[in-house]
């Protein structure tokens, strides 16, 4: 005679502590933010930003590991906007961009969707580049986030071009070095700090942008 078949046992769903649990991380990252941004590389202790979160340095060494890492999680965060996993290429954003009819729709979509992350993110990539050199961990995260806009430019120049509505003759290679400009954190802070622009005041300077050099 077998034995009885055990029933198998139904997965661990907690919502609560699921939604708890990201409220924590969103924490740990704001504060992170905000450390970083105001105080650099160096100056920003985990110490310092557990208390700011309101949880204990174990937390964050729990849930990130290093300085780098945690420093590496506020960049994904400051430029999804969110914890929520899900890569940029598969978000609805995105793919808003990628089903416009034409190339000014999809130009005006990815002007306003750059702006809101260039927002998000400017400031805290300059703590990266700033300490680069001096580190080989945040060299390494530099040299991630540099390909990763180059990835981000390749994607939106070929979307573009795809497109009707582009200036006659306009090239793949050209197309990627003004949408570099635009996508560019630098860019932002020149904007926002020499121009004195809002970031709605540079989404608009975007549209522009992109109208004069690459529409027809």
């Amino acid at each position: 005679m077998s034995p009885p078949v055990k029933p198998s046992k139904r997965p661990y769903h907690a919502p609560r502590r699921t939604a708890a649990a990201a409220q924590t991380r969103e924490a740990i990252l704001a504060a992170a933010k905000a450390r970083f941004e105001a105080g650099g590389w160096v100056a920003t202790t985990m110490a310092a930003v557990a208390a700011d979160a309101g949880v204990s340095p174990k937390t964050i060494e729990a849930s990130f590991g290093t300085k780098a890492k945690l420093l590496a999680a506020v960049v994904e965060y400051a430029i999804r906007g969110d914890v929520d996993p899900t890569p940029m290429v598969n978000r609805a954003a995105v793919q808003a961009e990628r089903d416009a009819a034409d190339a000014a729709t999809m130009l005006d979509l990815h002007a306003r969707r750059s702006a809101q992350i260039l927002s998000r993110s400017a400031h805290i990539a300059w703590v990266v580049e700033s300490a680069a050199a001096g580190d080989q961990r945040v060299g390494e995260l530099w040299a991630q986030m540099t390909h990763n806009l180059r990835f981000g430019v390749d994607t939106a120049a070929e979307t573009l071009l795809a497109k009707p509505g582009v200036r006659p003759g306009l090239t793949p290679e050209e197309t990627r070095d003004i949408l570099l400009v635009a996508m560019h954190w630098g860019t932002y802070r020149t904007l926002t700090a020499m121009a004195h622009l809002d970031v709605d005041a540079v989404e608009t300077w975007t549209k522009r942008y992109y109208r004069r050099m690459l529409l027809a």
